[in-house]
């Protein structure tokens, strides 16, 4: 019996989880057109200068080393804390660069929130430059980046998105709308349904069983 409930469960869940999917799939289409363009208004925080296709995929491999940099002053000042607060929630809305080809990929809808978050730690490292106690390994960071583009000829490689500037009151969110007319959008609704589906089979599990 307990086989079987299982399998009951799993099969209902999973078909919850498909039917969700397909319905925000079919909103998404209609609302495409109005998800086209990001027309940025906001003034109110630090503005963040655009990146390259290229310079995005480089400073992708350094975000790490910069954000620990960044943790290891004692007393950041005010515009530390907003670009550090900035970098973290971008980065969590982009779903922490887990979809494959975030950063590679200039037709991916995680793209636009991949340069935000990477530009925001460029200037986060602009930042650190600033400081004393944090001058000297920023510079020898910045040092590493700049070689790497120049030997990589990164900022010469473009995309559509690499005209955006960001501003740390505005979050990137992903372009939902086109997940629909994406390859990723099928393995991300898979993986979804399939994490939603066992989930459910195991929570269920677990209270049907005897204590």
């Amino acid at each position: 019996m307990g086989v079987r409930t299982s399998l009951r469960t799993l099969r209902r869940t999973s078909m919850r989880a498909f039917l969700i999917i397909v319905s925000l799939a079919f909103l998404t289409v209609g609302s495409a057109e109005t998800h086209q363009q990001r027309k940025s208004s906001a003034t109110s925080g630090i503005s963040i200068s655009n990146l390259t296709h290229g310079q995005s995929a480089i400073i992708a491999d350094y975000r790490s080393a910069i954000l620990a940099l960044a943790d290891s002053q004692v007393v950041p000042d005010s515009e530390t804390r907003t670009l550090q607060n900035f970098v973290h929630l971008q980065f969590a809305y982009c779903l922490w660069g887990l979809v494959p080809g975030s950063v590679s990929y200039e037709d991916s809808p995680f793209n636009e929130c991949s340069h935000a978050y990477l530009a925001g730690t460029r200037a986060l490292l602009d930042r650190l430059r600033q400081a004393e106690d944090t001058r000297a390994k920023a510079d020898d960071l910045a040092e590493d980046i700049n070689r790497a583009m120049v030997q990589t000829g990164a900022a010469l490689d473009i995309c559509s998105n690499s005209f955006a500037a960001f501003n740390t009151a505005e979050i990137v969110l992903p372009k939902w709308s086109d997940i629909s007319f994406n390859p990723l959008g099928l393995l991300l609704g898979f993986i979804i349904l399939g994490a939603t589906a066992l989930a459910f089979a195991m929570s269920r599990s677990r209270r049907s069983a005897p204590m």
